[in-house]
């Protein structure tokens, strides 16, 4: 029998993060799943119903918690490593909270740094890394400036990584949802009434069928999860800037 696969997945307790973590439970992956609330974590521990599987409690917008995970990933050898977790912020940015802005750059992006570098030092050939970006890192949207940014540099960081490391046979995907029928809207600060149609949104299930699929073929560096988001990502790559920049304001 094939040895277990073991996978490290932040974000777990909920929304794209829970959803792979179930599914890697179904490829026969033992997941060490990751998030701040425990008590979500252990009811992921129930659903996944196995002594295979476990839970790291840690706040990756913080050293502590992300020097925690870190030495996890140079301990335990992992094979696959998906950097899910993350947090946005709707809002004009200069009347948004300093702390909180720097939090969610801590999380969007120190956080992936560290933990890729700590995955990857230990990274063997077969091994994968799944960096969850966003859609919006090919469209800057005023209303979420900074969160758009952190998502360019994820892109942008897995993109490169992709390359480097096909050397070893160690596969790099930035993955890029679109609109995603999760708790980011609510939790970002958005409001009923503009939260985004449901026609064109997909669930976390979704996305993470898009990224397994694009886990098998280990060929694109960035997966984009959607038709329409294929679409939209693709026009706005050859709209002149200031267009793209406008429409998005417009729409956010």
């Amino acid at each position: 029998m094939a040895k277990q696969r073991k996978a490290l997945v932040t974000g777990a307790s909920e929304g794209i993060g829970r959803a792979f973590a179930k599914r890697l439970a179904t490829e026969r992956y033992a997941v060490t799943a990751v998030a701040r609330n425990e008590a979500r974590l252990k009811e992921l521990m129930r659903e996944l119903n196995s002594s295979d599987h476990t839970y790291k409690v840690a706040d990756l917008s913080t050293q502590k918690g992300t020097d925690k995970i870190a030495a996890e990933l140079t301990k335990n050898r992992f094979n696959l490593l998906i950097n899910n977790a993350g947090f946005g912020i709707y809002g004009a940015f200069y009347k948004a909270d300093l702390p909180k802005l720097q939090s969610m750059t801590r999380l969007n992006c120190d956080a992936v740094v560290a933990l890729s570098y700590a995955f990857l030092r230990e990274a063997q050939q077969d091994d994968a890394l799944i960096n969850v970006s966003s859609a919006l890192a090919f469209m800057p949207m005023p209303a979420a400036g900074l969160y758009s940014a952190t998502k360019a540099f994820v892109t942008s960081f897995s993109e490169s990584l992709w390359y480097e490391q096909k050397k070893r046979d160690v596969y790099v995907m930035g993955l890029c949802p679109g609109l995603t029928s999760t708790n980011f809207h609510q939790r970002s600060g958005g409001t009923e009434e503009n939260r985004p149609p449901s026609a064109i949104t997909q669930t976390p299930e979704e996305v993470v069928e898009v990224a397994m699929d694009a886990l098998e073929k280990r060929s694109s560096p960035t997966v984009v999860s959607g038709c329409t988001n294929s679409i939209m990502t693709g026009l706005v790559r050859v709209m002149p800037r200031k267009s793209v920049v406008s429409m998005m304001a417009y729409l956010g």
